[in-house]
């Protein structure tokens, strides 16, 4: 009777013991699991950052560096008789302010005839490009396209290491537009030399190459066909995080990775294992972290599951940043709301997979229109949202419009079916339409309703 007794009253708790030892190891490992994947997960959205700051950086110094040398550029359009001393005067203010500017050409008919700094350049003077076998593609090229070509980076006849940003002019007044509207006479061509190592420093990246190693690719703005850059040229074929720069007619591809790979901290998890052993306490304080963790992470998912865009939670939050931002420097920014037209009939004649296909293709092609600082937000079923931030110029938003009505609209495949996305938009624009961020709203989906009425009436 006493065996019996101990015996039955033992069994429960062996039990519990064994199912509480099962179900703490179950569960460690599941942690475990999970925060491998959060610390990876972690290192690759530094490293995102990382990479998306370098692309703004780089297209940032492009573009400044461009703008100052429009005026030069619209100088010569409106003055095609240039003197030398009209020449350096702009072309000194031009490396003043500018930055990593080490000399500005003028070739007209394709003969470089003004040269600034002359010093270390005498003998780039009379240069015909057309007779040199290694420049003259390049700047064929640039012609052709009736807009700017950036070449390299090469090796410089003065010496050093750099870039050549060409653009051709012609003789009219307003040369900022687009080349290809207008007829006009082909004057020449304007070149400026960017020192290839002060460009990548003004862009910080000694700053952001600390931990994470960068390679960029796409000489002479030829993106993943193109020649190394910088950096080792095997990255390109490890798991890196990959990106495209935007050059005027060409892109760079940029890749990253951490300095010792995705290599996650084991001593750390060695430590946990240890430590679980020893202590099964650890175990409940560990599942209430992990479910704090879980809610945490939920109430903290600014992005849309399907398509990878902000959601509506986070425009709302950049939409409230910009609208401060531009409160406080004056300055302007738009909004263009949109919807797929008869989304719904796709959805319910093709199915829903199709239909989220779909869905990601009308954001990927979103993403293409707008800047890297822009946001394109995904707010519904089958509408968007895209904001426009730092608005100088009317332009700005028509510019945007024509590249949503180019590359948004058309025909695409799908699961080897044809379909074409077709969108209804309304813009508005802070503070020219309303000052308050729901009005704007408002007027912008007010005039995408009406769009969409305009298109059922036609």
């Amino acid at each position: 009777m006493i065996k019996f007794h101990i015996t039955r009253h033992a069994v429960p708790h062996i039990l519990i013991g064994l199912l509480t030892f099962v179900m703490f190891l179950a569960a460690i490992e599941v942690i475990i699991t999970l925060l491998l994947a959060n610390q990876h997960q972690r290192i690759r959205s530094a490293t995102v950052d990382k990479v998306a700051t370098a692309r703004a950086k780089i297209e940032g110094e492009f573009n400044s560096m461009l703008f100052l040398s429009a005026g030069l550029m619209a100088h010569v359009s409106a003055h095609p008789d240039i003197d030398k001393s009209e020449f350096n005067q702009i072309a000194r203010e031009i490396i003043a302010t500018g930055r990593n500017i080490r000399n500005i050409g003028l070739a007209k008919k394709n003969v470089i005839t003004h040269i600034y700094p002359l010093a270390g350049n005498e003998a780039a003077l009379g240069l015909n490009y057309a007779n040199n076998e290694k420049q003259w593609p390049l700047v064929k090229k640039a012609i052709d396209l009736k807009g700017t070509v950036v070449a390299g980076p090469l090796n410089l006849a003065q010496g050093g290491n750099g870039f050549i940003v060409r653009t051709p002019i012609y003789t009219r007044t307003n040369i900022a537009g687009n080349f290809g509207v207008n007829k006009s006479s082909y004057w020449g061509l304007a070149s400026i030399v960017i020192k290839t190592e002060g460009f990548f420093r003004s862009a910080d990246f000694d700053e952001l190459r600390q931990q994470t190693v960068f390679a960029i690719r796409g000489k002479d703005g030829l993106g993943k066909d193109g020649d190394i850059i910088m950096g080792d040229v095997e990255l390109f074929s490890q798991e890196a995080i990959f990106s495209s720069v935007r050059l005027p007619h060409g892109t760079w591809q940029i890749a990253a990775m951490p300095l010792d790979g995705w290599k996650t901290n084991d001593a750390l998890f060695l430590l946990l294992h240890s430590f679980a052993l020893l202590t099964a306490s650890l175990f409940g304080y560990l599942v209430a972290r992990l479910s704090l963790s879980k809610q945490l992470n939920h109430e903290l998912a600014f992005y849309d599951h399907l398509t990878n865009l902000p959601n509506r939670r986070l425009l709302d939050d950049r939409m409230l940043q910009v609208m401060a931002y531009s409160k406080r420097y004056h300055s302007a920014f738009g909004i263009f709301c949109l919807d797929l037209d008869d989304f719904k009939i796709v959805n319910d004649s093709l199915g829903h997979k199709v239909g989220d296909s779909l869905l990601i293709e009308a954001s990927r092609r979103m993403l293409a229109c707008v800047r890297a600082t822009d946001t394109v937000a995904r707010i519904g079923g089958d509408e968007f949202l895209i904001l426009i931030n730092d608005i100088h110029h009317d332009s700005d938003m028509q510019s945007v419009r024509q590249h949503l009505d180019a590359n948004l609209v058309g025909w695409t495949s799908i699961d080897g079916k044809r379909l074409q996305i077709s969108a209804s938009i309304g813009s508005a624009i802070y503070p020219d339409d309303e000052q308050s961020i729901d009005a704007l709203l408002n007027i912008a989906d007010k005039r995408m309703y009406e769009a969409k009425k305009a298109k059922k009436a036609n």
